[in-house]
């Protein structure tokens, strides 16, 4: 299973990256379009396609079909998940009344607890009334789903608080041996991770209410899975904590909600990114800033996970008078951080760092240039790959210099994705697997180490918008690089996780920046991409 998990992690990014453009160019004949005109709690100001909810679905989808057998748990799951989503479109297309909205999510949660999803314990009394499980299972997801919702309302928010709080459940599940949370919950993160490319601020792409509503009921029925099996030694308090945003955000805007009269589960501007922007916070400011509110309650709910259920409520209670308290403070002083504009101070830091933009017209080349270089070296020092894997290879290259040489028009950018993805992922393993020097590997590791902070440069220093890191893609790496080598498994024996991780990341990023630089340094990266492929040959 374990190597599983990383085909079913690597098949879900890649299909989320390559669907995502598709669905951002045919957006409006899906009618999955978000039109801010004369909305004044929309943040911004032209047409932006809202399909990307169905790019991380079907994304998701296709890698969990390829690793899960279906049971019944599973199935009332898939069904739970197809009628909230089915709603989420209609709401998307049609804009659902509230109480139509509400429904179809009660409609899914219901589904759901049918076929198992219920909180057995109540939480600091221990065991409960079935009638009283039930309710307080409703009440909690419902919350979860809205929450999730409520917090769409800024570029990489909901898809990056989400991403954490689904691979903390990824560990969680692995180290209990639930398979099919941990399968489940690492293929949503992938999908994810490609999301987040086109999500991030300045978005170019939204998940619209039927991204938001699945991921709220995905997390917290995967929540309350992990943590409520029997044999979970878990605090039954623990989808709180990994909830723990969504949660303090129903509890802070429901209040004001009632108390202006509005409709629980209609749009609003009192929700805390809000609150938090109201002080004067750039958005992506903002985003980084529940980023880390979010790390530091997913890492304190890792740390008590075996805890007692009053531990883990009073910290809880503490986390969120802190927060909203010093959120009410602000706002009653009248603190603010700062009063210029958000366009201003991006253009300060665009004009210092263009000063080195001497580098521009060169960078592509360069880059194309040492990823084609370090593939050829992988494929010639790839000779523990598996004979079948060769063959693979051998075949796919195969493939692509046949589509290459009788297509008649330059590669479209989706197809170049597709070819050299395929060719790094395949070469980096490769490599990973025979390479067991420790000169070379960490001559290797510290040489993509400099060439990531040279491509973060190149980014920066362009005039035009091909390719950057933002805060989204620090918070992918970061999880990729830091956390992906702790997890309690690995892969093909002695292959380590997050080397593997690391130096395909790296080079993916690489090959995005190449890839997005024009038609010709499309054809020479996946080119070079393909001879490179046909060099495993040797080991035959």
């Amino acid at each position: 299973m374990d190597a599983q998990y990383l085909y079913s992690f690597l098949l879900a990014l890649i299909l989320s990256l390559l669907l995502i453009p598709v669905l951002i160019k045919h957006s409006a004949w899906l009618h999955l379009v978000d039109n801010p005109t004369g909305n004044a709690r929309k943040i911004h100001s032209s047409a932006m396609p809202r399909s990307g909810g169905l790019g991380i679905i079907l994304a998701a989808s296709a890698a969990l079909l390829y690793i899960l057998p279906l049971n019944a748990s599973l199935f009332s799951f898939i069904l739970a998940c197809l009628v909230i989503i089915g709603f989420g479109l209609l709401d998307d297309v049609v804009e659902l009344k509230p109480i139509q909205k509400l429904g179809g999510q009660a409609l899914g949660v219901g589904i759901a607890m049918a076929g198992g999803m219920v909180i057995t314990d109540m939480p600091l009394l221990g065991g409960c009334p079935g009638w009283l499980c039930h309710g307080l299972t409703f009440v909690f997801v419902l919350g979860v789903i809205n929450g999730v919702n409520f917090s769409d309302g800024m570029d990489g928010l909901a898809a990056g608080t989400t991403l954490m709080a689904l691979l903390l459940i990824f560990i969680l599940a692995v180290g209990s041996d639930n398979t099919q949370v941990a399968a489940i919950a690492l293929a949503i993160s992938a999908a994810l991770m490609g999301f987040l490319r086109f999500n991030t601020h300045p978005a170019s792409i939204f998940m619209g209410d039927a991204g938001s509503q699945f991921l709220g009921f995905v997390v917290a029925w995967l929540a309350i899975t992990v943590s409520q099996a029997e044999t979970s030694p878990m605090t039954t308090l623990m989808p709180l904590l990994i909830l723990g945003i969504p949660v303090m955000d129903i509890l802070q805007v429901v209040p004001v909600r009632i108390n202006k009269k509005l409709p629980l589960p209609g749009p609003d501007k009192e929700h805390f990114h809000h609150q938090i922007a109201k002080l004067g916070f750039y958005q992506y400011e903002v985003v980084a800033i529940i980023y880390m509110l979010q790390a530091l309650l997913l890492g304190t709910a890792y740390l008590l996970r075996y805890a007692s259920d009053v531990v883990v409520f009073e910290f809880y209670a503490v986390y969120v008078i802190a927060i909203l308290g010093v959120l009410y403070w602000a706002n009653v002083s009248g603190w603010r951080v700062r009063d210029w504009q958000e366009d201003d101070h991006h253009d300060r830091r665009n004009r210092l760092l263009r000063r080195v933009s001497v580098v521009h017209p060169y960078s592509g080349k360069f880059f194309g240039m040492v990823v084609s270089v370090i593939l050829a070296a992988a494929a010639i020092l790839s000779d523990a790959m598996p004979t079948s894997l060769v063959y693979a290879g051998l075949l796919w290259a195969a493939v692509l210099l046949c589509i290459k040489l009788f297509s008649r028009n330059q590669w479209p950018l989706a197809l170049g994705r597709l070819a050299t993805y395929t060719v790094i992922i395949l070469l980096m393993y490769g490599v990973t697997a025979s390479v067991h020097s420790t000169l070379y590997n960490g001559l290797l590791d510290g040489g993509l180490l400099v060439f990531s902070l040279l491509l973060l440069v190149a980014m920066r220093t362009t005039r035009r918008e091909y390719f950057w890191l933002t805060t989204q893609d620090l918070l992918v790496l970061f999880f990729i690089v830091i956390l992906v080598p702790q997890l309690p498994f690995e892969l093909g024996g002695d292959l380590p996780t997050g080397t593997l991780i690391f130096r395909t990341c790296v080079l993916l990023y690489a090959c995005e920046y190449v890839l997005a630089r024009g038609d010709q340094a499309r054809e020479r990266m996946t080119s070079t991409a393909i001879i490179a492929l046909f060099l495993i040959g040797v080991h035959l």
